[in-house]
């Protein structure tokens, strides 16, 4: 493949990109996964089926006996992707067992703003599991986040708790402040 065809496809390809919607689909907290898998099987092979994809995330947290387990990074929320720009098609995914209501809160579905979408594109460019993080404490026992999503946030971090290694992480999502708990690890001391 020629550079020139690299580069034409990389263009097209974040020309693709952005003309992507991402919507917010709130579900009951616990059947996330059971929302997506019913959405996938009800539309799959439908004729004018939407193109989507629905993603949940999850974070990898760890318990002071070093025990490891999933917790929802989002509780309740399915993000939505799709190029799809007539509402009314994206009205069949109310019809999923759970379903509370697109969010933001509004008559109709509304994409997400592009702060939002750069927040989940963010999470994306990692995968659907937000792993433990690697910090490092400054000189001023600032903590600074060496990768994955969160690697030159724009969050705020309010807590860090040491012995337990959990940082809550604010930043500013969907119109209001959102506060994620994550699990650390010590990668250096400056």
């Amino acid at each position: 493949m020629a550079f020139e065809d690299l580069q034409l496809s990389e263009t097209l390809f974040w020309g693709i990109v952005a003309f992507m919607n991402f919507y917010c689909i709130w579900v009951q907290t616990g059947k996330e996964d059971a929302y997506i898998r019913e959405m996938y099987d009800t539309l799959r092979g439908l004729e004018n089926a939407p193109d989507f994809e629905l993603y949940f995330f999850k974070k990898e947290m760890r318990l002071k006996n070093g025990k490891e387990y999933m917790e929802s990074f989002f509780p309740g929320y399915v993000f939505l992707k799709t190029s799809e720009s007539d509402i009314q098609k994206l009205l069949v995914f109310k019809q999923g067992k759970g379903f509370v209501r697109f969010l933001p809160q509004t008559k109709d579905a509304q994409p997400l703003s592009q702060n939002d979408v750069e927040i989940i594109q963010s999470i994306l460019k990692f995968g659907s599991t937000i792993g433990i993080v690697h910090v490092d404490f400054n000189e001023d026992d600032r903590i600074v986040i060496l990768d994955g999503p969160f690697k030159d946030f724009r969050g705020k971090v309010i807590a860090v708790n040491r012995r337990n290694k959990r940082v809550n992480v604010q930043f500013d999502f969907m119109n209001g402040l959102k506060v994620v708990g994550l699990t650390y690890e010590v990668v250096k001391r400056v």
